[in-house]
Parts: structure tokens; C-alpha cells; sequence
């Protein structure tokens, strides 16, 4: 009786110790590299916010505090209007594409067109990333990415990436004092485009 007993308890640790590895493991690969998981608007958005939640730590001058927020400001404007086109185009194309009779020439232009859009995008997406770096002193970029750093360490020690944490799911007042100053100004994903 005792050896079944015992048999069983070492089962149901090794069963615990298994989810948990587990676990572990799926927290920590979800984390790395976010920086590069991300797309070119997310990287524009995310870097933006920290430089201006970051903007004491940073010495960012008043001019450059504006500027970034007018690039930031017209940045998503402009995405907002090419993101429109794209899915107006889009539409056109299936519209295009139920007619009993398909005029290719006209749909291959409608194509040419939604690509373009996209060409667009990017370009004015890495316009607006390259901007926003060279507003920056070597200082404040040196700053910045140390910022980041800690950000990323943050994250992954705090559990603020963990899913079903963040804006409005439990993270009180009370909470946010233990996570450490530099944790403050690291954007959530639904904060960014703020």
C-alpha cells in the first residue's frame, strides 16, 4: 500500500514538474526577439512611444518631443488613408472578379494599383522610422536602446507579456509599484498606436 502510495506521489510531481518545464519554456521563447517579430508600423509605433513616455530619461528637448509627436501623428494619418485605399482596391478586384466575363487587363491594373498602395506604405513607413531615429543625439540612441533592454527584461521577469495581463485585466495600482521604474514607460501592444 505504501509503495503504490509512494509510486503515486512521484508520479503526479513528475506530471507537475512536466506542465510546469513547459510552461517555461513556451513563456521564455515568446519573448525573445520581440523586437524583430515585428512589422515595420509596429516597430515605428512601439519605438515612438517609449522615446515619448521615455522623454526625461531621454533629455529630449521640447522640439524634439513635438517633432516626434507630429511624425507620429501624420505617420498614422497617412497609414490610415493607404490602408483604406488598399481595401478599397481589394474590394474592386473581387468585385471585378464575379462578373460572368473577367476583363484581366482591367484587374491586372486594379492589382498594379492595391501594390503600389503597399509599395507606398513601406516606403513612408521606413521614411517615418528613419526620421524618428535621426531625431535623436548618439547619446539619446544609446539611451534608448538601453531602455529597451530593460523593457524586454522587464517584461519577461514581471510576466506583463504573459497572455490575459495588461490595459484593464487586473493590473492595478497596487501591481504596477513592484514592477520598477524603468517597466513604466515600456509600451503595451494596444498602447502604442495612442
Amino acid at each position: 500500500m505504501k509503495k503504490k502510495m509512494a509510486i503515486s506521489m512521484f508520479l503526479v510531481c513528475l506530471l507537475m514538474f512536466g506542465f510546469a518545464a513547459a510552461n517555461i519554456y513556451a513563456f521564455d521563447g515568446m519573448n525573445k526577439g520581440k523586437m524583430e517579430k515585428m512589422d515595420m508600423e509596429e516597430k515605428f509605433f512601439y519605438k515612438a512611444h517609449l522615446i515619448l513616455s521615455s522623454e526625461e530619461e531621454l533629455g529630449l528637448s521640447s522640439d524634439q518631443a513635438k517633432k516626434i509627436k507630429e511624425l507620429k501623428t501624420n505617420t498614422k494619418k497617412d497609414l490610415i488613408r493607404k490602408n483604406a485605399e488598399i481595401e478599397i482596391l481589394g474590394m474592386d478586384i473581387k468585385s471585378a472578379l464575379y462578373e460572368d466575363v473577367i476583363d484581366t487587363k482591367a484587374v491586372n491594373k486594379l492589382i498594379d494599383k492595391k501594390y503600389d498602395f503597399k509599395k507606398e506604405k513601406a516606403k513612408v513607413l521606413i521614411g517615418a522610422y528613419a526620421a524618428l531615429k535621426n531625431t535623436l543625439s548618439k547619446e539619446q540612441k544609446a539611451k534608448l536602446k538601453e531602455l529597451y533592454k530593460k523593457c524586454e527584461k522587464g517584461k519577461m521577469r514581471h510576466g506583463s507579456m504573459m497572455p490575459g495581463m495588461g490595459k484593464g485585466m487586473g493590473m492595478g495600482k497596487g501591481m504596477m509599484k513592484g514592477m520598477g521604474k524603468g517597466m513604466m514607460n515600456c509600451p503595451m501592444k494596444e498602447e502604442m498606436k495612442e
